[in-house]
């Protein structure tokens, strides 16, 4: 998956989390909430292996920086 796309996955998921938290009450311990966190937590930890890779192989920080700011 190119990182485009998983910009766009994070992005949409956080959103989702947010609504999803929203819609709960802001209880984070609900079940859906920690599922659904945990599904976005995979999802950050496989981007950032890639991002990693990818700035071991000349990826310069100014793209790294920019990938933070997608993720948020």
């Amino acid at each position: 998956m190119s990182k485009e796309l998983m910009y766009i996955l994070i992005t949409k998921m956080h959103l989702r989390l947010n609504q999803l938290i929203e819609e709960k009450n802001y209880n984070l311990l609900d079940e859906e909430v920690l599922h659904y966190s945990q599904r976005l937590d995979k999802v950050l930890s496989r981007f950032n292996k890639i991002v990693n890779q990818d700035a071991n192989s000349g990826l310069n920080s100014c793209e790294v920086k920019n990938v933070t700011k997608c993720a948020i």
